[in-house]
């Protein structure tokens, strides 16, 4: 599901309490009862669907450990409201919860704040972490901080490329397409306009209207995709304001909407602006779009139902910029399970995450929340690809050159707000030069950051 991002003041205020009570001891009695946290009804794509999950978890839970009980604590509203209702429980070690299953994006918050504990004892045995071997060292790396895993991926969101294949078809390309650069993709997009259809030829998120998941879900694809795929230098600690491979992304937004390519603003700078391909596309209003991977998944709900999805469209990997090694990107973000540094039973916490992992509660959780398994074996059977194929191949092959976002580092907020200025700029007015748009993210990052937590490549 989408991400958006709370303020790191928030855990800041509350951090630290955790340490007061750490587990120094991962041993327990595998007795007693563990509370997890998690969101009832922002995850799954609907709250019957989480129930039922949720359930099967807490049953098998309890019948594999028979002296234990499960007690589930779930929490209505957005991502947002999760995090920072269950930060006010984490003020208490009383109170915490001994498992939160929380978007990847604030695992580094609720490191900084000390709150979780390592789990690296857990994922190097392989009699403990079954799983951990066929998850892809991107997703093995996503919530490891200053080298050590403090959570475990339950599903993954990615993007990926997708199109109308009669609409292509009738701009004179073959399909299955299969494009190895931007050129392609404009190509195709230009062909698609000069057949003469009235739809949009090409979905490329710009604007500040959807956040970080417009962002997660747009540009910083191409930018990830770009030949500079830089945008927080971890070595320095600085925020990449200007770089060859972000001039290619202003470029390739340049040519998109000065080309009128693209879709319009008032879809583009909507607050659903999300969620508008998922629409046009099942309307026959939109030939290419970039987008995520739960969109496959959207079509089998009822208000968006498109029965012949699978027979009307396709879905391919983004290409990279020229073609470059490694030959295809993505964004990557996500949900993931955490263990309270204050839990008393750190090892009956874990043995709730590896009933979480098990093979068939990652496809149940994958199609009915709209994930890739973190599980390449799981991603690759047969439960995952014949739920909503063709998409569900498509972005699972797209998955290990997924990269996730600088979302744990200070400042990431302020460089969403640059880059979605600067490409909605681009939108507004084409006649912007790719000097100014890069002028945009950088002033925008410097007056919000500092002039010394920023460079340029």
């Amino acid at each position: 599901m989408l991400l958006t991002f709370v303020s790191t003041a928030m855990l800041a205020a509350c951090g630290g309490s955790s340490s007061n009570n750490p587990s120094t001891n991962l041993n327990d009695d595998m007795k007693g009862t563990i509370t997890v946290a998690y969101s009832t009804t922002y995850v799954f794509d609907s709250d019957d669907q989480s129930v039922i999950w949720w359930d099967k978890v807490k049953k098998e839970f309890e019948q594999q450990y028979p002296n234990a009980k499960l007690n589930l604590q779930g929490f209505n509203g957005t991502d947002v409201d999760l995090v920072n209702k269950v930060a006010l429980e984490y003020k208490n070690p009383s109170t915490t919860p001994d498992v939160f299953m929380l978007p990847t994006g604030y695992v580094g918050q609720w490191v900084a704040s000390d709150y979780l504990l390592p789990l690296d004892s857990f994922v190097s045995d392989s009699s403990k972490a079954p799983f951990w071997g066929s998850f892809p060292k991107v997703i093995q790396d996503e919530s490891k901080i200053d080298g050590k895993v403090f959570a475990v991926n339950t599903g993954e969101n990615n993007s990926a490329i997708y199109y109308n294949n009669a609409m292509l078809q009738k701009a004179g390309i073959s399909v299955p397409w299969q494009p190895k650069n931007w050129d392609d993709l404009l190509k195709a997009a230009r062909a698609v306009k000069s057949s003469g259809q009235s739809v949009v030829a090409f979905w490329a998120p710009a604007g500040t209207s959807a956040g970080a998941g417009g962002v997660l879900q747009g540009s910083a694809n191409m930018v990830y995709a770009s030949s500079t795929p830089t945008i927080y230098d971890y070595n320095k600690k600085k925020w990449v304001v200007d770089s060859p491979g972000l001039r290619e992304v202003m470029q390739f937004y340049k040519s998109v909407y000065s080309e009128h390519l693209g879709g319009s603003t008032s879809d583009l700078f909507s607050p659903k602006a999300v969620g508008r391909p998922v629409v046009l596309l099942k309307d026959h209003q939109m030939a290419i779009a970039i987008g995520s991977n739960w969109f496959a998944d959207a079509w089998t709900e009822q208000n968006r139902h498109w029965a012949t999805a699978a027979q009307e469209a396709s879905a391919v990997p983004i290409p990279t910029s020229k073609g470059q090694a490694p030959g295809t990107a993505s964004t990557l973000g996500g949900w993931a399970v955490a263990v309270s540094k204050a839990t008393k039973h750190p090892q009956l916490s874990w043995g709730l995450l590896k009933i979480i992992e098990s093979d068939d509660n990652q496809v149940f959780i994958a199609n009915r929340a709209g994930f890739v398994p973190p599980s390449q074996t799981v991603a690759k059977s047969s439960g995952f690809l014949d739920f909503a194929p063709p998409f569900n191949k498509a972005f699972g092959d797209a998955l290990p050159n997924s990269k996730p976002m600088p979302s744990e580092q200070e400042g990431y907020p302020a460089w969403v707000q640059g880059i979605g200025q600067a490409t909605g700029q681009i939108a507004t007015n084409p006649n912007t030069s790719v000097d100014q748009a890069i002028k945009i993210l950088s002033d925008t990052m410097s007056n919000q950051v500092g002039a010394d937590k920023v460079e340029k490549l």
